[in-house]
């Protein structure tokens, strides 16, 4: 899994906004997208609920923030330790 993706959910997360996450990352919001869609296609399910007012974890999207999170600090601890 490429960590980009794992960075970019959880920036969403926090924003709750593609263009604001696009904004933070640095990148398009169409990469945000395309992040998000790639990292739904490998779990295979919805992670967020899109609108106009915004966007909202699903139930599968809460579940997986804590495995993301984890996944960061083992790949930052990974990236440490070599």
């Amino acid at each position: 899994m490429q960590i980009e993706l794992i960075d970019t959910f959880l920036d969403l997360v926090d924003t709750r906004s593609f263009n604001r996450t696009a904004d933070r990352l640095g990148v398009t919001q169409s990469t945000v997208s395309a992040r998000v869609k790639a990292l739904e296609q490998a779990l295979e399910t919805t992670l967020f609920r899109r609108s106009r007012a915004g966007t909202d974890l699903t139930t599968e999207g809460l579940r997986f923030e804590t495995h993301a999170r984890m996944l960061r600090q083992e790949w930052i601890a990974a990236r440490r330790a070599v």
